[in-house]
């Protein structure tokens, strides 16, 4: 089987797992819970596994993956709030008593994995690489967490699963054109060491399909839901270009990562795509950003 056909039948079932996600709404969306869960503990054991340096520091993988899975499940439980296309179940009701109403427990538990990797490092390790094996630990919380917390954030939204399309369109749009955009005009070098080959055609081909793409979903999401999308004329440039940035500085980001762990992909996982932070490296920046500029919109009056 030829890379470019191990690659669409990947991306096949990626996608079929991603709409399953964000579709089915029964049971809760356990399902969209479980999802994030597995790929994000195979996206941390993934980085963890970029950023082990042996006896110059390593992560505390096990401490990682629970405070992980533990954010994750705040924030599911602030999402569940959200929701009015369910009723909760009144046990549930309590614990979101205790849960919903602030970031404090999602800061709570970040400030108990500082001090839980620090003990950890204390009890257990030299004192050699102690800064390096606590700041890595956090670091793969935060960049593993916050994404994907933010995920289900948006989904449960008012206009949650059109806001998901957004920034899946504009940041996988831009690096599919980004890649056919270099490969066919690609011209002067963007001069990044990091990423050698990219060009500035390559770069600017993929703002203009995110673009152009952003405004095709738009004209599909009306047609088949009849709601016309909130993200609509001129701000679909503006909130297309900052995603399609924000993505090309996430992808950069992991290039970085793998550069300096000397490895070319984060892991095998996905037949003709490497790895789970090789995917999802780009939307791991763009997701938060998108929920904020919609929270900051919000702020200023205007409908999301």
């Amino acid at each position: 089987m030829g890379e470019t056909t191990k690659r669409i039948l990947s991306a096949a079932v990626l996608v079929a797992g991603y709409l399953f996600m964000i579709f089915y709404r029964d049971f809760y969306y356990l399902q969209t819970l479980i999802l994030l869960a597995i790929a994000g503990v195979i996206g941390l054991t993934e980085f963890y596994r970029l950023a082990d340096r042996g006896q110059d520091g390593r992560p505390f993988k096990g401490t990682g993956i629970f405070f992980f899975l533990l954010i994750l499940l705040l924030y599911y439980f602030r999402f569940v709030a959200s929701q009015n296309k369910f009723e909760q179940p009144l046990l549930f009701q309590q614990y979101l008593k205790v849960f919903v109403p602030s970031f404090d427990a999602v800061t709570l538990a970040f400030v108990l994995l500082f001090i839980a990797s620090f003990v950890l490092q204390i009890l257990r390790r030299p004192l050699d690489g102690a800064i390096f094996s606590v700041s890595s630990t956090v670091l793969g919380v935060v960049y593993a967490s916050l994404p994907l917390g933010h995920l289900l954030l948006l989904l449960g939204m008012n206009e949650g699963i059109y806001y998901v399309f957004l920034v899946s369109v504009a940041t996988f749009l831009t690096d599919v054109g980004g890649y056919f955009g270099g490969r066919w005009f690609g011209r002067n070098p963007a001069g990044l060491a990091i990423s050698p080959k990219k060009t500035w055609e390559g770069y600017v081909s993929g703002i203009i399909v995110a673009i152009a793409s952003v405004f095709l979903l738009n004209f599909l999401w009306e047609r088949s839901t009849g709601v016309r999308p909130l993200v609509g004329g001129a701000e679909v440039f503006l909130v297309t270009l900052i995603l399609s940035i924000v993505g090309v500085i996430g992808d950069l980001l992991e290039s970085a990562m793998k550069r300096d762990a000397k490895v070319k992909d984060s892991g095998n996982l996905i037949p003709g795509h490497g790895g789970v932070l090789d995917r999802a490296d780009a939307l791991l920046l763009t997701v938060p950003i998108l929920y904020f500029y919609l929270q900051i919109k919000a702020a200023l009056g205007f409908p999301v």
